[in-house]
C-alpha cells in the first residue's frame, strides 16, 4: 500500500494526468482488497471519483469496465448482489469485446464468478462455469501464470458449489502450491482460508 500511495503522490508532483489516473485506479482496487471497512470504503470511493474523471474527461474508457466491476463488487459485498452482477456481467463483456479477456478480464471474471456463486441462485452456477470456461479458452500467450492461478482458483470454488470434494480438495491444493511458490501474498492468503 505505501508503493501505491508514492506512486500516487509522484504521479501528482508529475503533472502527468494518465499517470494519476493510473495510479488512483491502483490505489482504489488495492484498497477495496483491504481487510477494514474503513479502507474499502476509501476504496470505493476512490474508485467513483476515478469512474466519473474518466467519463467526464472522455479518457482511458477502456480502464472503466475494470473500475466498473470492482465498484459492483462493493455493492455486492453491501448485500446488492442482484443488482451487483448485471454490472459486472456487462463490464466483463466489455472486457470481452474489447479483446481484454487476457488482461483486465482474468480478475473481473473471477470477481464475476465469486459473486455469481456467493449468491447461489439458480443459473449462477452455471453461469460461473460457463464465465470460467471463456476464460479458459480465450487467447494468451502461453504460461500467463495470473490467468492461470485465477482458473486454479475459480476450477476450486466451482468444485466445490458442484459438490466434488475430490476436485474441490486437488485444485485448492495446486491453487495454495502455485500461490506459494510464486509468492502472491495475496492469492496465499484466500487459499489458506479455503475450507
Amino acid at each position: 500500500m505505501r508503493e501505491i500511495e508514492d506512486a500516487q503522490r509522484i504521479a501528482e508532483r508529475s503533472g502527468d494526468d494518465f499517470a494519476l489516473a493510473f495510479a488512483r485506479m491502483t490505489l482504489g482496487v488495492a484498497l477495496v482488497h483491504r481487510h477494514t471497512v474503513a479502507e474499502r470504503d476509501r476504496g470505493q470511493k476512490l474508485l467513483v471519483e476515478v469512474s466519473d474523471e474518466f467519463l467526464h474527461r472522455r479518457y482511458l474508457l477502456a480502464e472503466l469496465p475494470v473500475v466498473n466491476v470492482y465498484l459492483a463488487r462493493e455493492r455486492a459485498r453491501r448485500g446488492d448482489r442482484n443488482n451487483a452482477i448485471p454490472l459486472m456481467r456487462g463490464a466483463v463483456d466489455e472486457l470481452v469485446s474489447d479483446r481484454q479477456l487476457p488482461g483486465w478480464g482474468v480478475a473481473a471474471t473471477g470477481v464475476l464468478v465469486e459473486t455469481l456463486l456467493d449468491r447461489g441462485a439458480d443459473g449462477d452456477v452455471p453461469e460461473a462455469e460457463a464465465a470460467k470456461e471463456r476464460l479458459a479458452a480465450a487467447p494468451a500467450d502461453e504460461g500467463l501464470v495470473i490467468r492461470d492461478i485465477w482458473l486454479l482458483r475459480l476450477r476450486a470454488l466451482l468444485a466445490h458449489a458442484h459438490g466434488d470434494a475430490a476436485a474441490y480438495t486437488d485444485f485448492r491444493d495446486r491453487y495454495r502450491d502455485m500461490a506459494k511458490t510464486l509468492g502472491f501474498e495475496g492469492h496465499i492468503a484466500w487459499a489458506e482460508a479455503m475450507p
